[in-house]
């Protein structure tokens, strides 16, 4: 019988999970031939949530906790999800109930059919704004028109994926993480499967604006260096610009004997260069200050409590080994070696 570890990160959701937990229970009653766990991670939550998840856990065994001391992000939480997962197949999905349960049966039976990754591609968006699907679908296009590897449009992070890939990702840790983009990248035989994405069941978003752009920069940056070659474009473009204003100068003045007053062209085009040379210090800041960060070593998270884990069973990382010392769980594994702690 193979193992099913559902991932499902958690940030405030105490008002949904208790019908997440009940469809997902009813899915695994189901499906007889796979032992369905759950590996809840709380993400900081400060509604209740952690009290709810404990409970759950204290009742069935087949559910899994883990608490973050600090909200860490919904990628971060989903990478802490994959290094406890000990499945054979594993299924990342939001606990919002957008994306649905019921699916899984279909994921599951398109990795029996000999795919290493299923993507669930969203046909439909539910209770979602224009401007929402409007800028999600120029997300898209944009990076896949800049990236080394195209993204699948119109997919999040509802997939199910065999314990090869799992290993293969685990290798992944940079600090700004887009997973959308490491599956992709991974290879391995993908499939896509669309489904119908339905609107929040209860609660709100934790997506808002501003963690939208931030996602959407970690995604262009992370797997493109475009905007550093956009630069070079930018600035043949306004040499170009900067002689034609230059010729038209000599022209006015020793062929038609007119000259322009200069304040007002000197100001502006002072204003234009100095916001383009701001511009170009940002993106290559950017780029910079994500290699500082990167090169600083710093753990993606550590958990102040587990529930339903042996974290002494869990293969070594070093986000795992600090969550060991915060729990006071002195003995650890043999020391890492070469393959299972990539530099």
């Amino acid at each position: 019988m193979k193992t099913v570890t559902l991932v499902a990160p958690c940030y405030d959701e105490v008002e949904v999970l208790p019908e997440f937990y009940a469809r997902v229970r009813q899915l695994a009653n189901q499906l007889p031939q796979y032992k369905l766990e759950i590996l809840f991670v709380n993400d900081g939550s400060r509604d209740g949530t952690d009290g709810l998840l404990d409970s759950l856990a204290a009742q069935d065994p087949y559910v899994k906790v883990l608490h973050f001391a600090r909200n860490r992000g919904h990628q971060v939480a989903l990478t802490a999800g994959l290094d406890f997962a000990e499945g054979d197949v594993i299924v990342t999905m939001d606990a919002d109930l957008q994306d649905p349960p019921e699916v899984i049966p279909e994921l599951l039976t398109k990795i029996e059919e000999g795919f290493d990754i299923v993507h669930a591609q969203r046909s439909v968006r539910e209770g979602e704004t224009r401007f929402k699907l409007a800028t999600a679908h120029a997300f898209y296009r944009l990076l896949n028109a800049i990236a080394h590897e195209p993204l699948i449009e119109d997919y999040g992070d509802f997939r199910a994926f065999t314990r090869p890939v799992l290993m293969a990702v685990r290798g992944f840790r940079e600090q700004h993480r887009f997973l959308r983009g490491t599956f992709v990248l991974l290879g391995f035989r993908q499939a896509v499967l669309p489904y119908h994405r339905a609107a929040r069941s209860a609660g709100r978003t934790k997506f808002p604006l501003r963690k939208m752009l931030s996602f959407a920069v970690d995604g262009i940056v992370s797997f493109s260096s475009a905007p550093l070659r956009s630069l070079l474009w930018f600035a043949f473009i306004l040499w170009g610009v900067s002689l034609a204003f230059t010729a038209r100068a000599l022209i006015g003045h020793f062929i038609f004997r007119w000259t322009v007053p200069g304040w007002t062209s000197l100001v502006v085009l002072l204003t234009f260069f100095t916001g383009l040379n701001l511009f170009s210090l940002s993106v290559v800041g950017l780029y910079v200050g994500r290699t500082f960060e990167q090169g600083q070593h710093r753990p993606l998270y550590w958990c102040r409590a587990t529930r339903n884990i042996d974290l002494r069973a869990l293969p070594y990382s070093p986000e795992i080994e600090l969550s060991r010392r915060i729990l006071g769980l002195n003995e650890s594994p043999s020391s890492p070696t070469d393959n299972d702690h990539p530099e």
